[in-house]
């Protein structure tokens, strides 16, 4: 296998004419390192970057020196990163008694404006009289919309939007179109749970209520498009349309469970599959718009498992995956970023592959890793054998054809 530092494979499936098969040819990749560990003194917390339309990047980072935490964007390999967030403290932020976060636990969720919503656990500020009573040393949580400066709050436990009855937030994947609408799960005070919009314009809107019957609590991420549509899995996947109506995309039982959806522009769906037949799990990704589903990857080929996949808006989708292969350097089973059924065509970057001269150990996306120009957004590490350092990398692939 060729080491890909530069150049990586990708997805393009050629047929040849009358009765004779060309070999399928790669397509190619040109990697742009947004982050490095060793280069920039931050590590990369092992969760999922996000790319918008622009090729900006949302990523969770670490100060290696002083230990906080930053949600930040990066353009390019040489500008300076753009904080939106970190977890040092300061009275009064992001909302009155709040004194910064204590975590950012969620995936980054990023517009085509730069605009990043996410989920933040928020420590609690008690040296003032005001700030002591009961109601505000309790436990803290939000989803915040911000860019670089100041935090717009979309939905808070205590502090309104939301404040008045929102307990604390269920699912820690948001998602944000360029309306500057957030979509989130959160659990009420009286112990009922739903799907909500919040906005930066400080609207705040109920979708459906787990106590109206429609829906039990979504149990894996929301995403959200221009349209308002938001989709999410209960027991199915299913579509939240702004007219209040619902499309099912794919049902669900015992023997067919469905997760991880990610929205395109035009309502149509990409979601993780597990079935069972014959006592035999089949693991798999699909997409669907309301009517039949169409496969775009399963474990009767070449991979055992997937992670979340990501659509975008001309139906190509990207996807972690593990192979069945296993490297014979360390022993692992391999596992990279794909695009297409066949690992050899389709693999973006994959554990083994050479990255900025050191041996990948993991990579992974996640449901917004993908744009509209075919880039990919990916988490790298690489992990020493000897000292199990680990390096780590913020990279966009860039398809070159």
């Amino acid at each position: 296998m060729l080491g890909r530092s530069a150049v990586g494979m990708g997805a393009a499936l050629f047929l040849g004419a009358v009765s004779v098969q060309a070999e399928a040819q790669p397509a190619r990749y040109t990697f742009t390192t947004l982050i490095d560990s060793q280069r920039d003194g931050v590590s990369v917390e092992r969760t999922c970057a996000a790319i918008n339309s622009s090729g900006t990047v949302a990523a969770v980072v670490r100060n290696q020196e002083e230990g906080f935490v930053q949600l930040i964007t990066k353009q390019s390999a040489t500008d300076a990163p753009v904080v939106i967030a970190d977890t040092r403290q300061a009275a009064d932020y992001p909302t009155f008694c709040d004194n910064g976060f204590t975590a950012i636990p969620s995936d980054p969720s990023i517009n085509d404006l730069g605009e990043v919503a996410f989920q933040g656990n928020i420590r609690r500020l008690t040296t003032r009289t005001e700030c002591a009573t009961p109601e505000q040393r309790a436990r803290r949580q939000g989803v915040f919309l911000g860019s670089g400066g100041a935090l717009t709050t979309i939905a808070h436990t205590i502090n309104l939007p939301g404040g008045d009855f929102i307990s604390e937030f269920l699912v820690a994947d948001q998602s944000v179109n360029n309306l500057g609408q957030v979509a989130i799960v959160p659990e009420l005070d009286n112990g009922d749970s739903g799907l909500f919009t919040g906005s930066r314009n400080g609207t705040f809107d109920e979708r459906f209520l787990d106590s109206q019957g429609l829906f039990d609590t979504p149990s894996s991420r929301v995403s959200m498009n221009e349209s308002g549509q938001i989709a999410f899995e209960d027991s199915g996947i299913w579509i939240s349309n702004p007219d209040g109506t619902f499309t099912q995309i794919a049902g669900g039982n015992d023997r067919f469970s469905v997760g991880d959806p990610s929205i395109n522009r035009f309502g149509t769906v990409a979601f993780s599959t597990s079935e069972f037949k014959r006592d035999e799990q089949l693991l798999g990704i699909y997409t669907g718009n309301g009517g039949e589903l169409e496969r775009v990857v399963d474990s009767k080929g070449p991979y055992s498992s997937f992670l979340e996949p990501s659509l975008n808006d001309l139906g190509m989708v990207a996807f972690t995956a593990d192979l069945d292969e296993f490297d014979p350097a360390t022993g692992r089973q391999i596992q990279g970023v794909y695009t297409g059924p066949n690992p050899r065509v389709h693999t973006v970057l994959q554990a083994g592959d050479l990255y900025e001269g050191v041996v990948v150990s993991s990579v992974v996306t996640c449901s917004e890793s993908l744009n509209n120009a075919g880039e990919i957004a990916m988490t790298v590490f690489s992990e020493d054998p000897e000292t199990f350092e680990v390096r780590s990398f913020v990279v966009r692939a860039t398809p070159t054809r």
